[in-house]
């Protein structure tokens, strides 16, 4: 019982802290995380203990989120920093190892050089939750994406396993450099390649399943979750480097991009919504813990140990400034090396400078640290591990400081994008909608001039809102749902009365019902991405409010009076609304005049001729809007490919043309 009060504890403090992070945008996710783990550990009645098995924690918490950063990440720009990334993830966490140690036990002559070794090397890895968490609130280059992710997926195995060194020799009094090295190089290149092994047996599996019509969204979803737990362990047992292996086998799956077809679509969106939601909640409850642990870390070293609480943040505070120089330096030597290979001298400017300053404090200590650190263990052959709570609180106070400063320092030295940088985003946006539709409009003999003319009014009015800006598409996406609002009314009251048959008016109100949802689920987000999102989302979904009878061969007079009604129960509205006085009344005008164009271009649907043009038409448009939406992709990849719009940009345009398949497939 106590297990699972404490499992609904961090449950309630990771959501708690989805709420206090839209309150406080300044402060980072992972920082009020903490501050929530260290409240409840203050507050709660009697000792909280929270003891996790070091490697259960690696298995249950990192193994998952290094495997869901690993398939997010560009291969690209993974390999066009492979250099850089090997140089941190391997050179710069020995020579942190070194630093560190030797620092530390001349500062505490009591700590033994081999237990300061060890701190050293839970002190090597960089966090890459909390880099990912800190990227969304910064600019960064690509170069320097690249690094900060490639290292923080790599280093960690590199700290590990310096620290299973370090200790042994703390334990036993021996160490032996060659059998360290030799240890190394198979735990490294071994994680590496049996990785690659299980990521390339899971697609084998996860083909041939789909081959034989298994595969379905729940599968597929439980499968990918599957997989890191699964890869983790056989690496572990195999006696190689579980961590490295987990990331292989996620960098893997950005070898083979998922199809484009409305069924792919929506296997990557419940795939994308299902990491998403259990990537927040293991990244929240490794910070509230983290939070928990600090308390508990401080006392036993405050109260019983050798030394006072100035002396104890002295040493804290000497070892962020140790960690983070060592770091600055191995990054500014790389950043002159870089220069001189490319024909420029040693000499570093001020831009460089800041670059590796930025680089510098970008990359926190975090979880990973954290669960090394607790892997200590409680004593050596003869007696007590020294100093084991004085290891653990200061491995606590160097990730606090680190997050700190990388949560109000980095900002001020490399803000986000500003008004000029997200206008040059919005024009890619605008110039992959106008590339379309041109490529639409040339290829309208093959649809029909009246569909394709529907499909590229769509296109102008969503080039219409990314100019005019988010105010306007705010407004004009609230008169859409109240738009729909009525129509969901209208169907109704004709199915209460008997006017159509149940069947298509149930299928009519689950279509304006998923529209609706869809505008205000887009239109409650905030930031860049979401507001690219909803402008693309917003004249699609808009014109479907409109009116459209149900898909699936030729309408059914029930259908066509249905869409009928639908005609005029928007045009009604939008009438209402253009009086004198209603503040969107031309809004409104406008709404009005894109149903009119949409209803001219179908065609009237009086005599038996004209409705079988009208039901032609209908029958193209949702062919060009999937050739469209098709289209979008292509654009996107070659912008991407020339270096037009960033990894992140492609991604959200790319997450929002599946949404978009995925409402054409449903509708």
């Amino acid at each position: 019982m106590e297990l699972l009060e404490i499992i609904l504890l961090l449950l309630g403090a990771v959501l708690a802290s989805s709420v206090l992070d839209q309150m406080m945008p300044r402060v980072s996710l992972p920082l009020v995380q903490i501050a929530l783990g260290a409240a409840i550990a203050a507050l709660w009645a009697g000792p909280l203990e929270v003891h996790i098995d070091p490697e259960l924690f690696l298995v249950l918490f990192i193994a998952p989120l290094l495997f869901d950063e690993s398939r997010r990440a560009s291969k690209r720009d993974l390999w066009a920093s492979k250099g850089g990334i090997v140089s941190l993830a391997v050179g710069l966490v020995l020579a942190t190892v070194l630093a560190v140690g030797f620092a530390l036990h001349w500062l505490v002559p009591s700590v033994p050089l081999a237990a300061a070794f060890a701190l050293g090397a839970a002190l090597g890895p960089t966090d890459a939750v909390a880099v990912s968490a800190l990227s969304r609130d910064i600019r960064l280059s690509s170069r320097q994406e690249a690094l900060l992710s490639g290292e923080a997926l790599l280093n960690d195995a590199s700290g590990v396993v310096s620290f299973q060194f370090a200790i042994a020799a703390a334990v036993t009094g021996a160490f032996s450099l060659s059998e360290a090295t030799s240890t190394f190089a198979v735990s490294f290149a071994g994680g590496l390649a049996l990785g690659v092994v299980l990521g390339l047996a899971a697609r084998f599996l996860v083909q041939t399943i789909r081959s034989r019509g298994l595969e379905s969204t729940t599968v597929h979803v439980v499968f990918e979750v599957l997989t890191p737990f699964v890869v983790y362990l056989a690496a572990e047992a195999v006696g190689v480097s579980g961590i490295l292996a987990v990331v292989a086998a996620g960098l893997l799956t950005t070898l083979f991009p998922p199809k484009t077809s409305p069924s792919a679509a929506r296997l990557d969106i419940a795939s994308s919504n299902v990491w998403d939601v259990l990537a927040f909640v293991l990244n929240g409850v490794v910070f509230v813990l983290l939070g928990m642990q600090l308390l508990p870390s401080v006392l036993p070293t405050w109260n019983g140990g050798s030394l006072g609480l100035p002396q104890l943040v002295g040493c804290v505070l000497a070892l962020t400034v140790l960690v983070e120089g060592v770091r600055f330096a191995w990054l500014l030597a790389m950043e002159a090396l870089a220069r001189r290979s490319s024909g420029g001298g040693l000499r570093v400017g001020k831009e460089g400078v800041r670059d590796a300053l930025v680089t510098t404090l970008a990359g926190p200590k975090g979880a990973v640290t954290l669960s090394i650190a607790f892997t200590i263990p409680l004593a050596v052959a003869d007696g007590p591990f020294p100093e084991r709570d004085l290891l653990i609180f200061l491995a606590s106070g160097v990730i606090l400081c680190t997050l700190l400063l990388a949560n109000f320092v980095v900002p001020l030295l490399a803000p986000a994008r500003d008004d000029a940088e997200q206008e040059a985003q919005r024009a890619a946006s605008v110039a992959v909608l106008q590339n379309v539709a041109a490529e639409l409009e040339g290829r309208k003999d093959e649809y029909g001039a009246a569909a394709t003319r529907i499909v590229t009014a769509q296109y102008a009015e969503r080039i219409a809102r990314l100019r005019d800006g988010d105010a306007k598409l705010d407004r004009v996406s609230g008169l859409r749902v109240e738009v729909l609002e009525r129509q969901r009314a209208r169907v109704a009251w004709m199915i209460e009365d008997g006017q159509v048959d149940r069947l298509v008016g149930d299928e009519t109100l689950d279509r304006l019902e998923r529209s609706q949802r869809l505008l205000e689920r887009r239109g409650a987000g905030k930031g860049p991405g979401r507001t690219r999102r909803r402008h693309r989302l917003a004249g699609l979904l808009g014109h479907r409010a409109l009116g459209r009878p149900p898909a699936g061969g030729a309408p059914s007079a029930d259908a066509l009076l249905v869409s009928r009604n639908l005609d005029e129960c928007a045009t009604e509205y939008l009438r209402s609304r253009m009086a004198d006085g209603d503040p969107d009344a031309k809004l409104a005008e406008l709404l009005l005049g894109e149903h009119e164009l949409r209803r001219a271009a179908a065609g009237p649907a009086t005599a038996p001729v004209e409705r079988e043009d009208r039901e032609e038409v209908l029958r193209r448009v949702p062919e060009v809007e999937a050739e469209g939406l098709r289209l979008e992709l292509e654009q996107i990849q070659a912008m991407r490919e020339r270096g037009s719009i960033s990894r992140e940009v492609a991604r959200d345009l790319r997450e929002e043309v599946y949404l978009m398949q995925l409402d054409c497939n449903a509708a």
